[in-house]
């Protein structure tokens, strides 16, 4: 809400053209940076999917922002994956900030295969501003994705006072840039 019209920009939509990719390329892509959040581990994960396109990758990003205070462009997805505990007698079930947890949320993340949708939304991001933005550069502009799970988001009255501090339903993730540049790479670079 604090965010100007010119930092800011709701369904992002984007065509990405495809040379050809394969699993064994998001793999590897993967594989760059693995100490960053879904690194090795998801990549392995990778390996299941059956991936061979080329074409038009296509999309539309919930919403593109501007952090005034770095300058760098991030990707926000909305989520509304049910995280609580489920009953089966007739009490009630229950699902709230409590259940929405890092560890929570990074196994719906890799269940439903967000890491990869993140990162191909960084691509269109990457591509997107390299076209739009003067001197845009990679490592000074490209900020990370933002992941909020609804349902776990706090009300005003349960925000954290330490701004550093993990918010319950938020998964935050700066952009993995040697991934990023090698997703892009997989996907046939950016063109010139």
């Amino acid at each position: 809400a604090e965010l100007g019209s010119d930092q800011r920009l709701h369904e992002l939509s984007f065509d990405l053209p495809v040379e050809r990719v394969r699993t064994r390329d998001l793999v590897e892509a993967f594989h760059c940076d693995p100490e960053a959040r879904f690194g090795t581990g998801y990549a392995d994960q990778l390996q299941a999917l059956a991936v061979n396109s080329r074409g038009f990758l296509t999309g539309s990003i919930d919403l593109v922002f501007r952090d005034p205070r770095s300058g760098r462009w991030w990707v926000l997805d909305w989520k509304s994956n049910w995280i609580g505990e489920r009953r089966s007698d007739a009490s009630e079930s229950r699902c709230g900030p409590l259940h929405y947890h890092q560890a929570a949320m990074d196994e719906q993340m890799t269940h439903h295969h967000y890491p990869l949708q993140a990162h191909l939304y960084l691509v269109a991001l990457h591509r997107h501003l390299g076209v739009r933005l003067p001197g845009y550069s990679l490592e000074q502009h490209l900020g990370g994705y933002v992941y909020c799970f609804l349902r776990g988001m706090p009300g005003a009255e349960g925000r954290q006072q330490d701004p550093e501090a993990a918010t319950p339903g938020c998964l935050v993730e700066t952009a993995p840039l040697g991934r990023v540049d090698a997703l892009d790479q997989a996907l046939g670079g950016m063109a010139e």
